[in-house]
């Protein structure tokens, strides 16, 4: 080979070189270069094959509006919990993460294969981490979770983390007379919830219901929801269940369907919480206690400590169902198959059973592995839950019509500037109708046509899919080709001279 063919095979090889280096960087951000350029697209879903459905990950938000989405996933962990739930913004949550009294590598691969496979490849980091309360069979797994994948907001509980001489980095957000936890498990995640996100230090809160601040919104129009605290209403808890009653209580709403939440809060912590419930009705004082007025039901409940006989009080019960709609309400217990505490006891689940809970919506990890719930957009434009094939309906959800953005009568919607009366409930200024907020008021038509729903697909040539990394990579093995060419033609071309 001569010089001058030497020094293009040289110049060739490290343009190759940086190329594959450049196109193997660009696969973290795969699924952004496939929307700009088109690979993902929106198409109406109806005749869409499950699996040809693309759900995208945290920090990329082109849900289409009248396609959002919640769902909410209670993994399988055993004998412990761990929750991931997909906001309609297209924001992610996971509340706690532990299985037993020791770190278990099994579970761990086990939540962390569950985040990859449900929240995408190109999942990188949570919006929201909560830990409800210090025991190890919810927090030992979760440090080496935020490890991999960092929350920019951490809620924790009012429990100082102290073993072998680690000074809690939030203790100065403690109460002064706050509980200890020693245990390598709980100062492992609070750790955890302390890691820096590409050098700048995230938001970690002392779960804290009379800090307003705390409610976590999001999403405008039809993917707006809210993540409210109700409990715990005691800065510091003993005796029996101590640890366990700094457990949130949390209500998820989206949509009108409602999942409430306890961690392992027991009849300490839920009786404050009913108490405060009872005193809302005639303290004359405005405040989100309010909301639970004898008509408020919640559509799934997740039973606290894994069904101890000790938490998921009936009071606690009567306060989230009404006699009307109870029958439609699930409740779901985790717990591991033979675990040595006898989880669930027969005292919590008889008072499932009298509170009117059917026995096919008592849902436990043990019998039916992971359970998930999706609330979304029908395609007669109303809003459902589905568990599995199952629908619930909730008759006061809101229909999604089309907007139009030049009618001042366009029907009641949250983000609706044009109506000044607006609560987030449709119709709410006519009281005389029962049926006037079971269907928006759209005069100009009075049977509007549904909503059409859109998924994300990929573009196909000859059956395949044209996803960034077939695309890129076919893309370089033309250039290979062609550098090889060049070479060679160099190479001639030198010899005709």
């Amino acid at each position: 080979m001569n010089k001058s063919r030497k020094k293009i095979a040289i110049i060739d090889i490290i343009i190759l070189v940086v190329l594959a280096i450049v196109l193997g960087v660009s696969m973290v951000w795969s699924r952004d270069i496939e929307l700009k350029l088109g690979l993902l697209y929106y198409v109406d879903a109806e005749g869409v094959a499950e699996e040809d459905i693309v759900t995208l990950s945290s920090g990329v938000h082109t849900s289409a509006d009248s396609s959002a989405e919640l769902k909410v996933h209670f993994v399988n962990v055993g004998q412990g919990d761990c929750a991931i739930i997909e906001l309609p913004d297209g924001k992610n949550m996971i509340i706690d993460a532990g299985r037993g009294t020791q770190k278990s590598n099994e579970a761990i691969n086990y939540v962390q294969s569950y985040i990859k496979d449900t929240l995408g490849d190109g999942f990188k980091y949570f919006d929201y981490a909560i830990l409800t309360h210090p025991d190890s069979d919810h927090c030992n797994i979760l440090d080496s979770v935020l490890n991999m994948y960092p929350s920019y907001v951490c809620y924790r509980p009012n429990v100082e983390a102290k073993n072998a001489g680690y000074t809690d980095q939030g203790k100065a957000d403690l109460t002064t007379d706050a509980t200890t936890k020693s245990s390598a498990a709980y100062v492992n995640a609070i750790k955890s919830m302390y890691k820096e996100i590409d050098g700048q230090p995230n938001v970690v809160y002392v779960t804290d219901p009379k800090d307003e601040s705390q409610t976590i919104t999001g999403g405008t129009g039809n993917s707006a929801y809210t993540f409210t605290f109700y409990a715990p209403l005691s800065a510091k808890y003993t005796g029996d269940g101590a640890s366990n009653n700094y457990s949130p209580i949390m209500i998820l709403d989206y949509q009108g369907y409602k999942f409430a939440m306890s961690g392992d809060a027991e009849k300490k912590n839920l009786g404050e919480f009913v108490a405060k419930v009872q005193a809302a009705k005639t303290d004359g004082v405005t405040d989100k206690y309010d909301v639970f007025t004898d008509d408020y039901c919640v559509n799934v409940i997740k039973a606290g400590h894994h069904g101890s006989e000790n938490a998921t009080t009936l009071d606690y019960l009567n306060v989230l169902t009404t006699p009307s709609g109870v029958s439609d309400v699930y409740s779901v217990i985790s717990c591991g198959a033979g675990n040595t505490y006898g989880h669930p006891h027969a005292a919590a689940l008889d008072r499932i059973k009298a509170v009117g809970i059917p026995d096919d919506n008592v849902l436990r990890t043990d019998q039916k592995g992971d359970i998930s719930f999706t609330v979304r957009v029908d395609e007669d434009g109303s809003y459902a839950m589905y568990c599995g094939d199952r629908k619930t309906q909730n008759p006061d959800a809101p229909v999604v019509t089309p907007d139009d953005p030049n009618d001042p009568d366009d029907p009641i919607t949250p983000d609706n500037p044009n109506n000044p009366d607006d609560d987030k409930k449709p119709n709410d200024d006519n009281n005389n109708n029962p049926d006037d907020d079971k269907k928006p008021e759209n005069p100009s038509d009075d049977d509007p046509e549904p909503v059409k729903i859109q998924v994300l697909v990929y573009r196909e040539l000859g059956g395949i899919k044209l996803k960034w990394a077939v695309v890129a990579w076919s893309c370089y093995a033309v250039v290979v080709l062609a550098a090889a060419v060049h070479i060679v033609l160099s190479g001639h071309g030198k010899n005709g001279d």
